[in-house]
Order: C-alpha cells, then structure tokens, then sequence
C-alpha cells in the first residue's frame, strides 16, 4: 500500500511524532521510505505482496543474534501492523551513497569482506529463519505448468515463439538441481544462514565502505556459496560490469573466509541456482495473480541457465 504522512500520524507508531515522509527506492517485493519524526529517522520497509508475520519474526530473530556481534547489519526494530493486516518493518535510518560504485576496488573488496563477517557472526545459529532451506527450495511447492498456462494470456507472449519450451527447459532444470542439492558434493559444503538476497541494493555504502546491510527478509539455511553466488550474479547484471571486479569481491570475502576449491568450482552453478529460483517465484506470482508474466525474463532465465542441462 502507499504510505502518506497524514495516515501515518494517524496510528499510534511507536517513533514519535511524525514529521516527514519521502519515497525511497522501491524493490522487486517491497517500497522503501524515509520517516522523520521528533526522535530521529527510520526506514520503512512496506511489503507490495501479502507478508507472513512468522518470516518477520524469523527476520528480527536472526538480526538480533547477528547485530549482537557485529555493527555492520541493521537491525530491524519494530515490526508494526497497519489496520489492513499489512506489516510494517521499522529500521534506523543509514546515510548511504544513492548507488553501489562496482567500479571501486575498495568497495568491492570491502563488500566481500563484510559478507565474511556476516558470516562469522551468524556461526552458530539455530534459530527460525525466514525462509526454508535452499535444500527444500525447489522441491516445495512445485510449479505446475498447466496452472500457469491456464495464468497466461496467449497473445502476451505471441512474441515470444520459443516462450512455452523455455518454460519446460526452466522447470526441467529445476527439478535437476533439487536432486543435486540432497546429493554429493552439495551436502557437504559449509551451511550457515546465509542472508539470502545479498546484492549491491542491500548494501548501504559510503565511498569506499560498507556502512551496513539490510533486509534480511530472505535468509534461510544454505552453503555459504550461495551468498557469494548471489552477490556476483547482480555484479554480472550491472551497467559497465568486467569480468576481472569479481576478484576484487571474492580477494575480499577470502581474506577472512577461505573457500575451498570446489566452492570455488561451484560458483557458476550456484549463479544458476539464483536464477532458477527467481523464475520459480515469478510463475508462482503469475499463477496466484500477483504479477503479469514476463516472457522477455523467462527467455533470459532460459538462456542465462542452459549449462545445466
């Protein structure tokens, strides 16, 4: 829903009194705003779909073991309930640059440097997690090609020739990595939460440094790969992107984690895997009504994840 300053200071929000209100950037999930009040500044994370109040919970279960021993993750501290059932997520606000530079050394290392240490500082948790384990990812909730034809407007995709193989080729491939992440050498990877989502728009940055990482939202149990993964894929996805800054991320993560050689190895399908789950997530939303197909998308996911078969 879109928030306004008048609504706000309606509500009895626990930050004081309202005084300003600014859109922020907006996610594939979530709009993000900028709220003043007597007390200081706040983000705002509202959900664009239907949120679980459990996955929230989850959420600040796992930040709050993890901003104990680290400074660098934001914590989320209140979660507030609009009278439509909406969950608001309450989070200090962090002065940041408008946009992740890839093209400074420093910052990418430092980048990788502060996954590390996300990492370590999440070593030993047991807790509730946000999301199921990536082991459970693609073999929960299926996607059934007959619901989503049923979904899809034909003309909406008339462009699109190849669309209904492309479609079979993702669920086909999906269902090949659901059977490789319960087998050898996938199980044996290190596993830790990994925060999920971690890209360039959930790091708060100045200059060259990392002054905090936010929505944790997606964190779940899986190799610590799949972070690192991840983060590369949306490098990959960036205007002026060269196959050398990749390094500069992954010099910074090992210079406080070393990963193994068959980690290493493994950083191409984990891409994959990212990919792969981000088609799932779209038919799944096409299918309930939560967004229109994409067909330019589902040909890309396609193409980008063909190695697999």
């Amino acid at each position: 829903m879109e928030l306004s300053l008048e609504y706000l200071g309606s509500l009895e929000i626990p930050l004081g009194t309202p005084k300003t209100l600014t859109r922020m950037s907006s996610g594939f999930s979530n709009h993000n705003y900028l709220l003043t009040t007597r007390l200081g500044k706040y983000r705002l994370r509202v959900p664009q779909f239907s949120n679980n109040l459990d996955q929230l919970l989850a959420e600040q279960m796992i930040l709050k073991w993890a901003t104990e021993k680290s400074n660098i993750i934001v914590p989320l501290l209140h979660l507030f309930t609009l009278p439509n059932g909406t969950y608001i997520s309450i989070f200090p606000f962090v002065e940041a640059a408008p946009k992740f530079d890839l093209h400074n050394e420093q910052l990418m290392c430092r980048a990788g440097k502060a996954l590390a240490e996300y990492h370590l500082s999440v070593d030993g948790y047991k807790g509730k997690l946000p999301w199921k384990a990536l082991s459970e990812s693609f073999g929960l909730d299926t996607v059934d090609i007959g619901e989503l034809r049923t979904s899809i407007n034909e003309q909406s995709v008339s462009e699109y020739p190849g669309f209904w193989n492309a479609v079979e080729n993702l669920l086909s491939r999906m269902k090949k990595i659901d059977k490789q992440l319960n087998e050898e050498p996938y199980i044996s990877l290190p596993h830790l939460p990994c925060h999920g989502d971690y890209a360039p728009a959930n790091l708060l940055t100045l200059e060259d440094k990392v002054a905090g990482i936010i929505d944790f939202e997606c964190c779940r149990w899986a190799p610590r790969l799949y972070d690192l993964s991840t983060f590369l894929l949306s490098l990959q996805e960036g205007e002026g992107y060269e196959e050398f800054m990749s390094s500069w991320f992954l010099k910074g993560y090992q210079s406080i984690i070393t990963l193994s050689e068959i980690e290493l190895e493994l950083i191409p399908i984990f891409q994959n895997i990212s990919s792969l789950e981000a088609a799932k997530r779209h038919f799944n939303r096409v299918i309930q009504g939560d967004h229109q197909v994409h067909a330019g998308l589902v040909m890309y996911w396609d193409r980008i994840t063909s190695k697999l078969n």
